[in-house]
């Protein structure tokens, strides 16, 4: 009897080993590649805003916006092409190889968080940095979409806002790409609404991105409550998109259906 159970005792901790080694890879590769990807996205945003204005002041003109209008919109969506290619190169080698799919499921989500926190952070810093220029050209400042334009407040609220957009978008990316290789494409095709769905909610929360005005002008903005609601609101599609992840991935099939 002890040594049926020692070898039980045994058989578990391998498998919690197995399942823990699975996890931390896929997070490190879907990770990697996520911040490698992103580190150019923002790094390209960098410069144009940077050189935009220089550009415009040494022709003579003004601007009242930045171009980090288009970052707003933009990350979004590379977020969502992100988690569609790496769900797609990832699934195959990792359960053909004995990986399950709660460890590829742990690994992917860990790696969106990851992304969305740097994300975050990297569009709060050229938020600033577009400001300051702005500031340095004697020029007035209006990110266009913020009810917040000044403060430690205004960066750490649109830094969180946009990291909390960016880990909706990808995990929606993946879960499209789990719809499609379980159920083909007819109802791969209609599981993107759910999708669509929570992008949109996503955007209007934050007041970021495509569809912030998609309900009216509720969420990110004027005063505090709007703001701390807007944030409230965005951690439950936060956590719809984790739930929609999940019940995607965990049917997910080695050979997509014909």
């Amino acid at each position: 009897m002890s040594a049926a159970t020692v070898t039980r005792a045994e058989r578990d901790a391998f498998v919690a080993r197995a399942q823990s080694r699975g996890t931390r890879r896929v997070a490190r590769s879907v990770g990697s590649a996520s911040l490698l990807l992103g580190s150019g996205f923002w790094g390209l945003f960098l410069v144009v805003s940077v050189a935009v204005p220089l550009v415009v002041r040494q022709a003579g003109g003004v601007m009242g916006g930045g171009v980090m209008t288009g970052a707003e919109y933009a990350a979004s969506w590379f977020a969502l092409s992100l988690g569609m290619i790496a769900l797609s190169g990832l699934t195959v080698p990792h359960l053909a190889a004995g990986g399950t799919r709660r460890s590829m499921y742990g690994g992917a989500l860990a790696a969106a968080l990851v992304a969305g926190v740097a994300f975050g952070l990297a569009y709060a810093v050229l938020l600033l940095v577009e400001r300051g220029l702005f500031g340095a050209l004697g020029w007035s400042w209006d990110q266009l979409g913020s009810g917040l334009d000044g403060g430690g407040a205004w960066v750490v609220v649109t830094g969180v806002a946009e990291a909390i957009g960016v880990v909706v978008y990808m995990l929606v990316g993946m879960a499209a790409q789990a719809a499609y290789r379980t159920h083909g494409v007819w109802t791969g095709t209609a599981l993107l609404v759910p999708g669509f769905v929570l992008v949109v909610l996503v955007d209007h929360a934050t007041r970021l991105g495509t569809f912030s005005d998609a309900f009216g002008t509720l969420g990110l903005g004027g005063d505090q409550a709007p703001v701390a609601l807007g944030l409230v609101q965005a951690l439950v599609v936060l956590a719809l998109a984790v739930g929609w992840f999940w019940w995607q991935v965990r049917a997910v099939r080695l050979r997509p259906a014909g």
